[in-house]
């Protein structure tokens, strides 16, 4: 062997260890084309060291030229960036939750209820000495628009008294220090 050839030429396990990869993976990356054996399993380190490197820049350009962790950090702030806007959402009055949404309705209809279970008792006494359809019909429909504003007294308030989210604004800035 040639004293000039030799120091550069080495084993798939040695290869594996200047590379930071496995022998195996010196293996797969030879049957893929990538590494070419020099002679009988042995590789040539200067030639190998340049197609991995040329091997790995084109598997990052394929990937989109971003790694792991920066993909981790885009989707970590995706998700902050969702908690801040239902922060606002909240504060803003725009978003409440389901639980505080029900206990409001369900208080909201059963004064409803209430009140169109009244009626016959507090309309009964007004209609028993009527006997013109036209003033029958309007003390009805007084009744019943009586029931009915009890759903149109809607307000937003509502909701936050019912509701136990409690939103601090935070300083912008916060995140800035890091």
């Amino acid at each position: 062997m040639d004293v000039n050839v030799y120091p550069w030429v080495v084993t798939a396990k040695i290869l594996g260890k200047i590379l930071g990869i496995s022998e195996r993976r010196v293996q797969q990356l030879r049957e893929d084309g990538v590494l070419e054996v020099e002679s009988k399993a042995r590789y040539d380190v200067r030639k190998c060291t340049q197609a991995y490197i040329a091997f790995k820049t084109q598997e990052t350009k394929s990937a989109g030229g971003k790694n792991p962790l920066e993909d981790e950090k885009i989707k970590l702030t995706n998700v902050k960036r969702r908690i801040e806007e239902r922060k606002l959402q909240i504060m803003e009055g725009g978003l409440h939750r389901s639980e505080t949404v029900k206990s409001v309705m369900a208080g909201m209809l059963l004064n409803f209820k209430a009140k169109l279970q009244a009626l016959p008792t507090t309309l009964a006494p007004k209609l028993l000495s009527q006997t013109q359809l036209p003033v029958i019909q309007d003390i009805i429909t007084e009744g019943v628009d009586g029931a009915l504003n009890e759903l149109a007294d809607y307000e937003p308030t509502m909701f936050y008294d019912d509701s136990d989210i409690i939103v601090v604004a935070e300083d912008v800035e916060e995140g800035d220090n890091e």
